[in-house]
């Protein structure tokens, strides 16, 4: 065989493999439909496993890698490599559902579900230490790391976030939170003064322009908080610590500071006849 022929018949060989090698990988390569297909089934045996396997779950589907074959429109056309069954940011997702299922058990014993909630705020900060997740899917995982903190009571780890700072949230707004957990931990100590001090900080927040139009609801019960409901309400908690404390005259002072706030809050919930209802029950237990 010449030297021509053998150029040809090497060529004609090595096309072969490569296209053989291109079908093999277009026969295994992930699409959009197929990555789509795939979240649905993670997610439908995500939300049926027990609360109890969710960490374990979660950590399984970041640890675990496999070859991945994904063909685009630009160059280099196509990419390989070791991924995850699903997208970091869709176990971030799965990641805020478990929090939120969690919120919501009423069942389980407390110390389970503190146990499990314990868990994932330690799977929340892996997954965003990693710095494997988009930033959008970064600050909404870290706004659902602090909520846990705040059901299971851990003041000091929230306030340590807070206190680092949340993007997407101003330094005003993480100033007055951590000052109501500080208000809290005061008050689990018997620290009624700091306690008080503390409130003070929040309910100056509460009440500056930039909350003229907030509202919370609640998802137990329906009930909504305007600000001047919620700031009413702080004042009478800092009028019943000074009395507690024996200073007759703070609480006068803040209870007098609730009056209108409250009278404010009646109005706004004139039409809304659950957090009505909820209000006037409140106010009724101050004696206003």
């Amino acid at each position: 065989m010449n030297k021509p022929v053998k150029i040809a018949v090497s060529l004609i060989v090595a096309s072969a493999v490569l296209a053989g090698g291109v079908r093999y990988l277009w026969s295994i390569r992930q699409t959009t439909e197929m990555t789509r297909e795939t979240q649905k089934t993670v997610r439908r045996e995500f939300r049926k496993a027990p609360l109890d396997e969710a960490s374990a779950r979660l950590n399984k589907l970041a640890d675990e890698k496999f070859f991945t074959v994904r063909f685009g429109n630009s160059f280099p056309y196509i990419s390989m490599g070791m991924e995850p069954k699903v997208s970091y940011d869709f176990i971030g997702l799965l990641t805020e559902e478990a929090f939120i299922r969690l919120a919501g058990d009423v069942k389980s014993p407390k110390a389970d579900t503190d146990r499990r909630i314990k868990d994932l705020i330690a799977f929340s900060a892996k997954m965003i230490d990693g710095g494997v997740l988009s930033k959008s899917a970064t600050n909404s995982l870290r706004e659902r790391r602090l909520d846990g903190y705040f059901l299971i009571s851990d003041y000091d780890g929230a306030i340590a976030m807070l206190d680092q700072g949340i993007e997407g949230r101003t330094p005003e707004w993480c100033k007055s939170t951590a000052a109501k957990l500080r208000a809290h931990k005061a008050m689990d100590a018997g620290q009624k003064k700091e306690a008080v001090k503390q409130l003070l900080v929040f309910i100056e927040y509460m009440l500056s322009d930039v909350m003229k139009d907030f509202e919370d609801s609640d998802p137990a019960n329906g009930v909504v908080y305007s600000r001047e409901w919620v700031a009413a309400k702080n004042y009478m908690r800092c009028a019943t610590l000074s009395g507690e404390d024996g200073d007759a005259k703070a609480k006068a002072d803040f209870t007098e500071k609730a009056k209108p706030l409250y009278k404010a809050a009646l109005e706004k919930a004139k039409d809304d006849d659950v957090s009505l209802k909820e209000l006037q029950k409140e106010m009724k237990s101050y004696g206003l």
